[in-house]
């Protein structure tokens, strides 16, 4: 009950927080998921400013003002402008094509919506009945949130909280901090509300946008890859991470069809709380952001219009929280620990450039890596299909919306494989960490593979359906050519 309590708090201020930002979809299954991922981003970014830097202890009354924050400035606003009887603001929703939640045709789909049913279920009984674990019998992975609760921050736990990332700190020990009682599932139950917010967000999205199809061939997509599946019912962060850079990734595929300024403002929101998990969510979250600002720069530039500042602020807004918390609580030069990281694990690699033994620990990297991709079953099929996709629609690629969402996902592969044989690649070798790693890939990619096929099939029977009206769209496209008169063969 306490849990449940803390995710109707949650999404309560999330819910405010859309309507204070103009992000609202207009459909209500699909803001409440995103509700749910903004309100504990908001909460996770906060909480370590009011402790670290504040130096407010995160008892019942400092949880109250953190949450109703948002609840209250949005009923403020909402007061002010009925009492002013002014003009209405411009609604931010994106107008919803009201389709059913099965698309055509069912023999296709029922069985592709019982498999997303029945798997969720079977994740959340074994997940809300499984103990936080423990890595041999000493490492508690819900380390970070028992300091949290206990509110003991010596040097040691604030280099720890550094390392998990404020999400994963605070999120699960919300409740525990409200009630005063510590209950390990709720490291658990946190992990699960997060799947059950991203396939919400995925089916409601597509039904929302007019295309079920879409959004049920996404969870089909995510919910087949084994090694997700089996760590959304673990307390490792890596599924976390991979699915708020997946909801994220989500709205640039939006983005990339609708063009719509809020869609936009969406993805680099979830990208900027995505920098709230674990230490390499620095880096993770700003690979997709990064392809994102790319096409916003370049769109603007190619139109002359002015770049939309308004829009990336809302990027800036989880980060510099996020910044400022770890910079209060472990100081300015382990602020940003994942960079230290990388310039330190650099520096190694230039002094032992010379020996062979680094040399042929990468390339023994690259060939576990390479099996990690297309031989290991732990992504299931994910990068044969991506490969496949990309394949398939190599001549449409080029002029198609899902160019720039596929260079976020080749922008993810490409910093896990430079971290994965570069930066540490003694981990990639004896497998412990490469697999994990690749999740914040595969996820990402199983959308844009869904998008991709699912794109293609609803072109192929819109034109076999109407082949009068696209013979004479492409008619009147392309004229065809005259023929030259032939001379004639003198004798």
């Amino acid at each position: 009950m306490s849990f449940a309590f803390a995710i109707v708090a949650l999404v309560a201020a999330g819910l405010a927080l859309l309507r204070l930002l103009g992000l609202r979809t207009g459909a209500r299954a699909v803001d409440v998921a995103l509700a749910w991922l903004l309100g504990s981003g908001w909460f996770a970014a906060l909480a370590p400013v009011v402790r670290f830097g504040a130096g407010v202890p995160l008892g019942r009354a400092a949880l109250g003002v953190i949450v109703l924050a948002p609840v209250v400035a949005s009923g403020v606003l909402w007061w002010r402008r009925r009492r002013l009887d002014s003009v209405p603001a411009a609604r931010a929703e994106v107008e919803s094509k009201r389709a059913g939640w099965l698309p055509r045709p069912l023999r296709v789909f029922v069985p592709i919506a019982l498999y997303v049913a029945i798997v969720t279920a079977a994740v959340l009984l074994h997940g809300a009945n499984t103990p936080t674990q423990t890595d041999d019998a000493v490492r508690v992975r819900a380390f970070a949130p028992m300091l949290a609760f206990d509110d003991g921050w010596p040097r040691e736990a604030r280099a720890i909280f550094a390392m998990a990332g404020p999400l994963p700190t605070f999120l699960p020990a919300f409740a525990w901090m409200a009630v005063r009682t510590l209950d390990q599932f709720h490291v658990t139950y946190a992990v699960l509300a997060e799947l059950v917010a991203l396939l919400v967000l995925v089916v409601g999205l597509g039904t929302s946008r007019g295309s079920p199809e879409r959004g049920w061939a996404s969870a089909f997509a995510l919910l087949s890859i084994p090694l997700f599946v089996y760590h959304c019912t673990s307390t490792y962060s890596d599924a976390v991470l991979a699915m708020r850079v997946a909801g994220g990734m989500l709205f640039v595929l939006e983005y990339a069809r609708t063009r719509d300024r809020g869609d936009a403002a969406r993805a680099l929101l979830l990208l900027g709380i995505a920098a709230l998990v674990k230490r390499e969510g620095q880096l993770v979250a700003a690979a997709p952001a990064a392809v994102l600002l790319g096409q916003l720069a370049w769109e603007r530039w190619r139109e002359q219009r002015v770049f939309p500042w308004r829009t990336v602020g809302v990027l800036a807004a989880p980060v510099v929280l996020g910044a400022v918390g770890n910079i209060a609580a472990v100081g300015l030069a382990n602020a940003f620990p994942m960079i230290g990281f990388v310039a330190q694990q650099a520096g190694v690699a230039v002094e032992t450039a010379g020996v062979r033994a680094p040399g042929a620990t990468r390339q023994a990297a690259a060939m576990f890596f390479d099996h990690a991709l297309f031989r290991s079953g732990n992504q299931g099929m994910i990068y044969w299909a991506l490969l496949g996709a990309i394949v398939a629609r190599a001549r449409a690629l080029p002029r198609s919306p899902l160019v720039w969402p596929l260079a976020a996902v080749a922008a993810l592969l490409a910093e896990v494989a430079v971290s994965s044989i570069f930066l540490i690649p003694e981990y990639t070798v004896d497998q412990s960490t490469v697999h994990r790693a690749l999740l914040v890939v595969s996820v990402p990619a199983a959308l844009w593979i869904a998008a991709a096929v699912t794109d293609a099939v609803r072109a192929e029977t819109s034109a076999a359906q109407h082949p009068a009206a696209d013979g004479a769209s492409r008619g009147a496209a392309t004229p065809p050519r005259r023929r030259r008169p032939r001379r004639a063969i003198r004798p």
